[in-house]
Order: structure tokens, then sequence, then C-alpha cells
């Protein structure tokens, strides 16, 4: 597994280019892992928090999940490109091609491309930073898009 101190040298250093429609040769600062939640968008009231950058070629995800009196919100089967995911906060299951597998803060996982998977937080609180590759820009919109489409969200059985 990557280290986490190895992804968050990552982070820190920034992406070239700040969005796959206007490259620019440029480092961009994008977070600090000790503050990103509070820039965080609520996409589920009280439940799901999320925050996004564009580069070039990559994408950056940074997801808060909270429990609620009804659990956790419902996910779905996502595929995409390949995802770098680290756990920053909680402790995750994640369901890849059919396999199970556990991490908590400070691991890493690879997860390969179009690979089904779902993933499900086991405590209060979680918090995952991935990376995307290619980016997800279609799908997440620009930076400051204010209703991203997640399709791991199972929005029929959220009604």
């Amino acid at each position: 597994m990557i280290k986490l101190n190895h992804i968050l040298a990552i982070a820190t250093l920034g992406l070239v280019g700040p969005s796959h429609a206007e490259p620019e040769e440029t480092v961009r600062h994008l977070f600090n892992i000790n503050t990103v939640n509070e820039e965080m968008k609520e996409i589920i009231p009280g439940q799901l928090f999320f925050k996004h950058w564009n580069g070039e070629d990559i994408s950056i995800g940074v997801f808060r999940m909270v429990r609620n009196e009804k659990g956790h919100f419902p996910g779905k089967i996502n595929r995409h490109g390949e995802e770098v995911a680290v756990c920053t906060e909680g402790k995750f299951r994640m369901t890849i091609d059919g396999e199970v597998y556990y991490f908590g803060k400070g691991e890493a996982l690879i997860i390969p491309p179009y690979m089904p998977h779902t993933g499900e937080c086991l405590e209060e609180s979680c918090t995952l930073l991935s990376w995307f590759t290619p980016h997800r820009l279609d799908e997440w919109g620009p930076e400051n898009n204010a209703d991203p489409e997640l399709k791991f969200l199972d929005k029929d059985k959220m009604k």
C-alpha cells in the first residue's frame, strides 16, 4: 500500500494545470489536509460533504461522510478510471470486484480502472481523499460547481 506521507506530499505540491479546459503551466497549492473539512460543500444535509479540484488529466476529491439516525447515505456500485483512495478519518469497507477490503486512517488503496466497487464508512464519520484519472470534469464540473453529479450515490434509495 502507498504510505500516507507520500500521498500527502503529492497533494501539497499541487497539480500542473488548473483544468482540462484551460491548461496552464503552474503549480497550485490545493488544500491543507488539516483544514479541508471546513472548505467542503454540503451535498446531503448533515451526511455528505465534498470538495474537488481538476487538473489536466487528474481530479482530486475529498469526501466526508457522517452517520445520522438512519445510518449513512446509500451508495451504489461505481465504475470509473483509476483511483488512489486514502482514508484520513474513520474506517472503510470497500468491496472491489467482489472482494472485501478494510482500510482505516493513514491507509490507501489503488482501485484499478473501471473495476466495480462500493464503499461503506464503518464509523460515525469518515473522510476519504481520492485521486482519479482520467479527470472527472464531466461528472463533477468545474471546481466551484454548486451541484456536482456524484455517481456513487443511490438517489432512488435516498427519497
